[in-house]
């Protein structure tokens, strides 16, 4: 598949992220994908997770723990397989009503179509003081 092809590929993926629509984007994953959130484990949805079953709960936690206010994509970059994409977001904890805004870049991996790998980068710092009691 052509850069243009994955920028489209995951372009569509946060349209559906946007939408709610999480079973369509899990759709576009890899069975096998590898899907990384660094961060310590005050922050409920961070971790690394194998499959499909495991990114399904990493939604379902962020869905349950984080209320996302404006979560931006802003600039996609492709070279051969994969997609950079830098953007920013603010959103709020649920569990301490605290707030919090971070600048991310979020690196995937397409191959035929589907994505086989996933990773963030943000500032896990501010949305760990945000979970902070």
């Amino acid at each position: 598949m052509n850069e243009s092809a994955n920028i489209e590929t995951v372009q569509r993926l946060y349209a559906d992220f946007g939408r709610g629509d999480i079973p369509a984007l899990l759709a576009a994953l890899d069975p096998a994908v590898d899907w990384i959130n660094a961060g310590p484990d005050t922050i409920p949805y961070a971790g690394t997770r194998h499959g499909l079953a495991q990114v399904r709960e990493f939604f379902e936690t962020l869905d349950a723990s984080i209320e996302v206010r404006p979560f931006e994509p802003r600039e996609f970059l492709a070279r051969g397989d994969r997609v950079v994409v830098l953007g920013g977001w603010t959103g709020r904890a649920k569990a301490t009503g605290r707030e919090y805004a971070s600048e991310w870049a979020m690196a995937w991996t397409v191959k035929s179509g589907r994505v086989v790998a996933f990773r963030s980068y943000e500032d896990t710092h501010a949305i760990a003081a945000a979970f902070a009691g």
